[in-house]
């Protein structure tokens, strides 16, 4: 007798967005990490999260340049975007750890100070991502940031659109 075997089931999960890219800590990857941003949410999603996904990724690459080893000579920053077809968009920051050992992001009180002329990176995340972590290793971490709002779930995938 035969034995029948099933096939592998389908994946269970398939990606809308699945884009990453290292880059120079310098002004030139600063740019190119937004332009990449709005370049792969255009397809899918509406300005305004563009917007907020944007914002989000300017201040965590901000925050590598100048709080972790990636803004050293020669430094660089990965990023990644990824969502699920019915579910949030993920932006992670990748840096070359932190300057200072045990150092982390996170929302400054001076960032409530209007006179301070930095310090908002932060809150900027915290006010626009639903949740967001920073997860460290021995010589890298990375800013993992999850905007999720239900009136902008990713539009249907299109034949051809970018991934």
């Amino acid at each position: 007798m035969e034995q029948f075997i099933p096939p592998p089931p389908p994946p269970i999960h398939r990606f809308a967005l699945d884009a990453g890219e290292e880059l120079p800590c310098t002004e030139n990857g600063l740019r190119r990490a937004r332009s990449l941003t709005r370049a792969r949410l255009r397809p899918l999603w509406s300005d305004s999260l563009m917007d907020d996904a944007e914002i989000c990724v300017d201040e965590a690459f901000c925050n590598a340049w100048r709080h972790t080893r990636s803004g050293l000579g020669g430094g660089t920053v990965s990023l990644r975007l990824y969502a699920l077809a019915d579910g949030p968009l993920y932006i992670d920051v990748g840096d070359a750890g932190p300057l200072r050992p045990g150092d982390r992001p996170r929302v400054a009180r001076r960032a409530l100070d209007l006179g301070a002329e930095s310090g908002r990176g932060m809150l900027l995340i915290d006010a626009i991502a639903a949740h967001w972590l920073y997860v460290p290793a021995p010589d890298r971490g990375r800013l993992c940031m999850t905007l999720l709002t239900p009136d902008r779930s990713p539009l249907p995938a299109r034949a051809g659109a970018a991934r």
